[in-house]
Order: C-alpha cells, then sequence, then structure tokens
C-alpha cells in the first residue's frame, strides 16, 4: 500500500461509513494517537476516528456526529484492521 494522508483515510472511513480508532488510523500513518487529529475540525467527516474503549469520538457535540456514525457495529481496532479494510474495500486514492 502506498502512502496514505489523513484526509485519504477520513475520506475513505466516511465513504465507506466505518469507524477506526485513534490508535489504527495513527499507526497508519506512524504517528501520535494524542496528536492525531490537532488542528482539525470537529465536524461530521472527521467523527469515523473514534476511542476504542466507547467507539465514540471524544469531544465531539450531537450535530458533529455524522448521522450514520453506528451504521456498522464493528470498529477497526489496530493497523492492520484498517490497512485490510482499506485494500478489501478498494476505497484507497
Amino acid at each position: 500500500m502506498s502512502e496514505l494522508t489523513m484526509d485519504q483515510i477520513l475520506d475513505a472511513l466516511d465513504r465507506g461509513h466505518q469507524r477506526a480508532t485513534y490508535g489504527a488510523v495513527a499507526a497508519v500513518l506512524s504517528r501520535s494517537p494524542r496528536v492525531l487529529m490537532q488542528g482539525r475540525e470537529r465536524d461530521q467527516r472527521h467523527s469515523w476516528v473514534v476511542r476504542r474503549e466507547s467507539g465514540e469520538p471524544t469531544g465531539y457535540e450531537p450535530p458533529q456526529l455524522h448521522p450514520d456514525l453506528h451504521e456498522r457495529g464493528d470498529v477497526l481496532e489496530t493497523r492492520e484492521q484498517l490497512i485490510g479494510w482499506l485494500n478489501s474495500a478498494n476505497l484507497t486514492v
């Protein structure tokens, strides 16, 4: 898989209505989960990146959550799961 950007991952998660943990996304990008969303809006597009414990994004108000956030019950929790999903769903750019 070629190098992915945060925006490419967010776009794929949004198109596929799939949640992924901060840790999984951070691992794909080789970044720290703690700084992953710094400088980014709290909006529906970004709400697909969630906490492992709750399956919810941190610090979001209800209007900021995508209305289909819970369409899928599963949450991608590891780098391998996220990469596998991106490849199998053919949602990479």
